[in-house]
């Protein structure tokens, strides 16, 4: 394509402003390193919390000034037993009369993991330090493996073989205090209230032709009996499957204690 003069010209302006614009933005940037406190800003940490749950929950911290940081949490559980069974336990509906949620609390195997950004603003004199606040949200995801052997009418068993998974979003303002020991770093969570919404998801493939209607119609009552809270699922039982959704809204309570390096 030919460009004439007034295009030339006005190309040359161009590159003349975003020029201007690029030396500006550099001088702009210097000049905001220069005026930041000098002291470390970045900060990897272990919740040391989290291992007696089979956890490994990791964090990064970076410092935007003395007052203000941001972070990022991973934390990773490989599958293994329901955590919390104790509570679980105490809160099946009394009406439960199948058992089936005691059995999910007994023999499913769970694994999770979750991302936490965050956004902290410390109350301490020095860079980073002392008490702090911090709103954050979780996305996370857990997966699912339950063998629920069902008794049927005739007495013998059917094994129901269920593999699921959740996708879990929550968020919430966490309170801690942070100390830093020359190298090493020390940080509570104290407590953080958060609120989250699960969307849980059950299936089972497999022939299922043998059960009669009524085993049919009562493996779908077990299954929907599992709930606490007065959540419970919505299953269809059919010759070629087992399927069950359910949707929770629960209160959570995040807390640890982590120790950490900076540099």
């Amino acid at each position: 394509m030919y460009l004439g003069p007034d295009n030339n010209i006005s190309m040359k302006r161009l590159l003349l402003v975003m020029l201007a614009a690029s030396c500006s933005t550099s001088l702009w940037a210097q000049n905001e390193s220069k005026d930041l406190p000098d002291f470390k800003k970045n900060i990897v940490k272990l919740n040391l919390f989290s291992l007696p749950l089979k956890n490994i929950s990791l964090q990064y911290e970076r410092g935007l000034n003395e007052k203000m940081s941001v972070a990022l949490g991973v934390r990773f559980q490989p599958k293994g037993a329901v955590p919390f069974q104790s509570a679980l336990r105490k809160s099946i509906d009394d009406d439960d009369t199948s058992n089936a949620g005691l059995d999910f609390i007994n023999s499913a195997r769970i694994s999770n993991w979750a991302i936490t950004p965050e956004f902290r603003y410390y109350f301490g004199k020095k860079p980073l330090n002392g008490f702090y606040i911090a709103p954050f949200v979780r996305i996370g995801g857990y997966g699912i493996d339950w063998d629920y052997n069902y008794q049927k009418d005739d007495g013998d068993y059917k094994l129901v073989h269920l593999k699921g998974r959740s996708t879990a979003f929550s968020g919430g303002i966490l309170l801690g205090a942070q100390w830093h020991l020359k190298n090493v770093v020390l940080d509570w969570w104290i407590a953080g209230p958060q609120y989250g919404s699960y969307n849980i998801s059950l299936d089972a493939t497999g022939d299922f032709s043998d059960l009669s209607p009524e085993d049919k119609a009562d493996l779908k009552e077990n299954i929907e009996g599992i709930g606490w809270d007065g959540n419970k699922f919505k299953a269809t039982v059919t010759d070629k499957n087992v399927k069950a959704e359910n949707k929770i809204s629960l209160p959570g309570l995040r807390t640890g204690f982590c120790i950490g390096y900076t540099f």
